[in-house]
C-alpha cells in the first residue's frame, strides 16, 4: 500500500496558494483591459473582449506624451544607475573580499539606508532642495530622485555577482600587465553579466512604475504612465477599464524584458569563489 507524504501535499498547497497571490491580480488586470461589456447578472467573468479602451487611450494626446515620458526617464535612469553601481560593486564584492576595509564596508552598508525610507518622505525631504536648485518639474530632478531609490536594488544584485568571482582571475590578469579598466571589462564584466542585467532590471521597473516622487516633484509638467493611472481611478472619476489597459504598459515592457535577459543569459553562469 503506498503511503501518504503529508508534506508533498502541503509543498503543492503552498506553491499553489504563492501562484494564486503572483498571477490572480496579473489576470484581473488583463481582463479589465480588454473586457468592454459585462454580464448584467454577475461581475466575475466580461460579455465582449475588445481593444476599445487601447484605442481611446491611444488618441489622447497627454498619454502618448505620459509612455514617452515614462519610458524615456526610465532608460535613463537604467544607464546611469548601471554606470555608477557596476564600479560600485567591484568595490563592495571583489575587493571588499580581499582587503576587507571598514570604510568600504561602513559605506557599503549605508548605501541601504535609502530602502528604509518611505518614498514620500524621501520626496518631501528632496521639495525643498530642488525648489532652490531649480529642479522642480525638470527631467534632470526626476531621473535624479530615481536613481537615489534605484541604486540600492541594482547594487544588491550586482555585489552578490561579484562575489562570485574568484579573486584569482583578477590576480592572473593584473600580473600579465592588464589594468583596472581592463580587467573590469574583459575579465569581470563577461562574468558579472547576469548581475548586471538584473540590476537594470530593478533600476527599469522601479523608475518605471514609480509615482509618488513623480508626483512630487514633476508633476505638473511631467507626467508619467502611473499619474495618468491616478487620473482614472482618484477623486471622484473613476474607469478601471482604462486603468487597467493604461497599466499594462507598464506591466508589458518589464515582463518582455525580463523574459529577454532570461534568454539572453541562459547558461551564463559565474564561476563561485574558491572553485
Amino acid at each position: 500500500m503506498r503511503k501518504r507524504n503529508p508534506g508533498r501535499w502541503l509543498n503543492r498547497a503552498v506553491l499553489g496558494l504563492v501562484t494564486f497571490l503572483i498571477l490572480a491580480p496579473v489576470a484581473v488586470v488583463f481582463l479589465y483591459a480588454f473586457a468592454t461589456k459585462w454580464f448584467p447578472s454577475h461581475w466575475w467573468w466580461p460579455q465582449e473582449f475588445g481593444t476599445r479602451w487601447f484605442e481611446r487611450l491611444l488618441g489622447l494626446g497627454n498619454i502618448v506624451n505620459a509612455m514617452l515620458n515614462s519610458y524615456m526617464i526610465a532608460a535613463i535612469v537604467t544607464v546611469a544607475t548601471l554606470a555608477i553601481t557596476f564600479p560600485a560593486a567591484y568595490v563592495f564584492g571583489a575587493r571588499t573580499r580581499r582587503d576587507s576595509g571598514r570604510l568600504v564596508q561602513l559605506i557599503e552598508g549605508f548605501s541601504n539606508v535609502p530602502l528604509a525610507f518611505p518614498t514620500i518622505a524621501v520626496g518631501i525631504g528632496l521639495l525643498p532642495v530642488y525648489a532652490k536648485m531649480g529642479l522642480l518639474a525638470s527631467v534632470p530632478g526626476v531621473v535624479l530622485a530615481h536613481m537615489i531609490m534605484a541604486i540600492p536594488y541594482a547594487l544588491r544584485a550586482m555585489v552578490g555577482a561579484f562575489i562570485m568571482v574568484p579573486p584569482e582571475y583578477e590576480e592572473a590578469a593584473r600580473n600579465l600587465g592588464a589594468g583596472r579598466l581592463y580587467v573590469l571589462r574583459r575579465v569581470y564584466l563577461p562574468l558579472v553579466w547576469p548581475g548586471v542585467m538584473a540590476g537594470g532590471i530593478f533600476a527599469f521597473s522601479w523608475s518605471l512604475n514609480e509615482f509618488v516622487l513623480i508626483l512630487l516633484l514633476g508633476y505638473p509638467n511631467i507626467e508619467t504612465i502611473p499619474v495618468q493611472i491616478y487620473q482614472f481611478v482618484g477623486g471622484y472619476y473613476l474607469h478601471p477599464q482604462q486603468a487597467a489597459a493604461l497599466g499594462l504598459f507598464l506591466l508589458v515592457p518589464t515582463l518582455a524584458l525580463m523574459f529577454l535577459v532570461e534568454r539572453t543569459t541562459r547558461g551564463s553562469t559565474v564561476v563561485p569563489a574558491g572553485a
